[in-house]
């Protein structure tokens, strides 16, 4: 059977990208206690990985999705994206 979706489908790695760019974060936050600089950092890797899940949504929503793998890391990336600006917004 051929997959008839297109080759431009959103799957794991468009969701993959801003995970990416969230890690570090998460990896500090979890670490240590981020400093004012660091802080600053955050704010803008934050703004960066919304655009790109930003950019995931319009992907997905122009050429559809392709199996419930890339749906998983979406829940993924939106849960860790959440808990980060709860954590910048309390700091």
């Amino acid at each position: 059977m051929t997959d008839t979706k297109s080759p431009r489908t959103a799957t794991e790695g468009t969701w993959a990208l801003p995970l990416l760019v969230l890690a570090p974060l998460a990896a500090i936050r979890l670490t240590t206690e981020p400093s004012t600089p660091w802080l600053a950092i955050s704010w803008v890797l934050c703004a960066l990985s919304a655009l790109l899940v930003a950019a995931g949504w319009t992907t997905a929503f122009r050429h559809g999705t392709r199996g419930p793998a890339a749906w998983g890391t979406c829940i993924l990336l939106h849960a860790v994206l959440a808990w980060q600006l709860i954590a910048l917004v309390g700091q």
